[in-house]
């Protein structure tokens, strides 16, 4: 009887068996990380470091506009674990970007998108259905809502504190 070779099957698949959403994922961090070749060299750069480039808001626009792959994760249920991670890679890029002349260098260097997406990818729970936009929707107002309501706690327990104490910060 002939031994039976087991299917090992690959982490990412080819572009053709992902889902639509991504497919749009995947094309919008090469857009961000990769989109025009530097010639002469191997380096690829995209919008992320041409935004990185605007005083002051730039790296923070850069920032938002990466947590589109983190929301995917959370749709197609990458563990929290991988979640954190990804959201350490964006911080990175935003605090280190954001140091003058250094991190303009450093945002043609580190590639977040694209390293964020290969989590995503090597990491959904292909197994169970992504989670509907609504069910996301809700959950950020939750999260919302909680740090809204411990906010004002603290400013409650502020005021608290100068009126009947008679003391300023």
């Amino acid at each position: 009887m002939p031994e039976s070779v087991p299917i090992i099957p690959e982490v990412v698949e080819a572009d053709r068996l992902l889902p639509r959403d991504l497919l749009a994922l995947k094309r919008f961090a090469l857009l961000m990380d990769e989109a025009i070749a530097i010639p002469g060299t191997r380096k690829r750069v995209g919008l992320d470091a041409a935004l990185g480039l605007v005083p002051g808001i730039g790296d923070a626009i850069g920032a938002l506009l990466s947590t589109v792959i983190v929301f995917g994760a959370f749709r197609h249920r990458v563990p929290a674990r991988k979640i954190g991670r990804m959201v350490v890679n964006i911080l990175i890029d935003l605090v280190l970007g954001s140091i003058p002349i250094i991190g303009d260098f450093f945002d043609f260097m580190f590639e977040e998108n694209v390293d964020n997406l290969n989590i995503l990818l090597r990491h959904r729970d292909r197994q169970r259905p992504p989670r509907t936009t609504a069910r996301i929707i809700a959950f950020v107002l939750l999260i919302l809502t909680m740090f809204i309501a411990v906010g004002l706690v603290i400013v409650a327990f502020l005021l608290v504190g100068v009126i009947h104490f008679g003391r300023t910060l």
